[in-house]
């Protein structure tokens, strides 16, 4: 089965309580990049399979790019539970994600 990104919106993801790693993809509409990483972060999910991903929209999560002092799109944010523990910009390739998925959570 194909895995595809499932947007959620900046209360959505609130309301999550992840008990592991969860990722979450910060992207934009008009994002050319976006849509390619989208793609590409879909690729590592599809190989990974252990760490859910979401999509946020940037554009209707002010708060939250504030909170996460988010800069650019796309972003690929990773957190355990809460808690962020890393951030990949700019997302390169499929395989790029998988190192930096196995790269955080094996510390």
């Amino acid at each position: 089965m194909w895995h595809l990104l499932q947007e959620i919106s900046a209360s959505e993801w609130k309301k999550i309580e992840p008990l592991h790693y969860t990722g979450l993809l910060i992207t934009s509409p008009f994002c050319a990049t976006c849509t390619l990483a989208e793609k590409m972060v879909e690729e590592a999910m599809n190989l990974e399979r252990q760490t859910d991903i979401f999509k946020l929209n940037l554009q209707l999560a002010p708060d939250f790019a504030r909170e996460h002092k988010i800069q650019s799109v796309p972003m690929l944010l990773l957190f355990y539970g809460k808690e962020p523990v890393g951030r990949l910009s700019p997302i390169k390739n499929p395989a790029n994600i998988m190192h930096f998925l196995a790269t955080h959570k094996s510390n």
